[in-house]
């Protein structure tokens, strides 16, 4: 009893100590006490749910995954984890960064936490204004769902019924939309586009290669508007298959139209924003309303 009442202070403060560094070092106090495990490039994951791989597939395999990246305080910063919104990447058999590392540890159905350094995290996704804004010197984390792990067939399979099973949920929303609208619509049903035109007119098609002016309205099925250039009196101006605007729907739509014409475009996602969505304003495998007005060729 004695020595337990002389190591009692010691001890306390060794754990306050180690509670200090880690919150000096902006690291969770997890790493010190061992929860945590050491890539060989140094970074620390572990798997929070599900189990360990006992055995790692060989090569010609494919993950299927969802991720979120937080913030040092815990803020998401990107949310991929949405469902519906899987990602997929061949099997990291021979990892060229810690993020793939520590997924190889992760069996299918298990969750794989890796914590990244905020001032690599910039390097490496430097388009993002939030994570540029992250203070230097702490930790984010990417919290990765494991979703599937396949062979070539299997994920060829996959695939298809994913896309089969997208492509009909979309168009379904498609079919509802334009049956509130006693219009002339038309279906390419290579592209699954859904469109109707007036006045409809002789004037010739616009070709790819052709540079065109337009006004352009772009808006999802429930209404949010996302572009809208008419008010602004700047029309777009693209040259027709260069895919000048982060949009492939105008690439697309304006073969449909010549000049004079006006003409409105139910679109898959294929076409807009897919499974990125676009911010807050539109989810991901959104289709959108596409419409064009004031269509002009111009030289290039």
């Amino acid at each position: 009893m004695n020595f337990l009442k002389k190591q009692w202070i010691p001890l306390t403060l060794l754990l306050l100590i180690v509670v200090s560094l880690g919150y000096f070092l902006r690291k969770p106090l997890g790493i010190w006490l061992g929860s945590w495990e050491k890539t060989t490039r140094g970074g620390y994951y572990r798997v929070t749910e599900g189990k360990k791989w006992d055995k790692m597939p060989g090569a010609g395999y494919h993950i299927v995954f969802q991720y979120v990246l937080t913030g040092p305080e815990g803020d998401t910063l990107v949310n991929l984890a949405k469902p519906g919104v899987e990602q997929h990447m061949m099997y990291p058999m021979e990892p060229k960064n810690e993020l793939e590392e520590a997924m190889q540890a992760g069996a299918p159905g298990s969750t794989v936490e890796v914590l990244i350094p905020v001032d690599s995290l910039k390097q490496r996704i430097s388009g993002n204004l939030q994570i540029m804004n992250l203070p230097s010197g702490e930790q984010a984390k990417f919290i990765i769902r494991i979703i599937k792990v396949l062979n070539d067939a299997q994920y060829a399979g996959y695939q298809n019924q994913r896309f089969m099973e997208r492509l009909q949920a979309e168009n379904r929303q498609i079919d509802a939309y334009a049956a509130r609208f006693k219009k002339p619509w038309v279906l390419d049903s290579v592209k699954f586009i859904k469109y109707f035109i007036e006045p409809k007119m002789d004037a010739p098609r616009f070709v790819t290669g052709q540079s065109v002016t337009f006004d352009a309205e772009v808006m999802t099925l429930e209404g949010q508007m996302i572009i809208n250039s008419a008010p602004t009196g700047k029309p777009y101006q693209m040259e027709i298959g260069k895919g000048s605007y982060n949009l492939a729907a105008f690439d697309q739509v304006l073969q449909y139209l010549g000049e004079g014409e006006t003409g409105v475009f139910l679109v898959t996602s294929d076409y807009g924003y897919g499974d990125q969505g676009y911010y807050t304003m539109v989810r991901p495998y959104s289709p959108l309303i596409v419409k064009i007005n004031n269509a002009k060729k111009t030289k290039p």
